[in-house]
């Protein structure tokens, strides 16, 4: 089951739960528990709000690569087919798929995939 359709089961759920309580517990009751309920939800919606506008921890990325050419090194060189990333810049996550061949003739270094350096 997917993420969007879990949130609509359990958000038609807990709509006709309430329906249900608040046709037993009557208007008046009724009235206290949706202004509560609203609260709440009101409360929650302006964290989830927040939490999306506030941009990721500074100095953590994700680096995501796809679909590469080749590279080639030669003499000395260094190629890298994929993606070439420094272990200090607090990369939290990279992702590198489908990388190009890589080829080193020589004293060359090739790769083809993820490079920390």
């Amino acid at each position: 089951m997917s993420a969007g359709r879990a949130v609509l089961l359990v958000t038609g759920a807990t709509a006709g739960i309430l329906a249900i309580v608040f046709v037993l517990v009557g208007p008046r009751q009724a009235d206290h528990i949706a202004t509560l309920v609203s609260a709440l939800v009101a409360v929650a919606g302006l964290g989830v709000a927040v939490a999306a506008a506030v941009p990721a921890i500074p100095g953590r990325r994700s680096v995501r690569v796809t679909d590469t050419g080749a590279a080639t090194a030669k003499g000395s060189g260094s190629a890298v087919s994929g993606a070439a990333v420094s272990i200090t810049n607090g990369t939290e996550t990279i992702d590198v798929s489908h990388s190009g061949t890589a080829d080193a003739s020589d004293d060359g270094e090739a790769t083809s995939g993820i490079r920390q350096f």
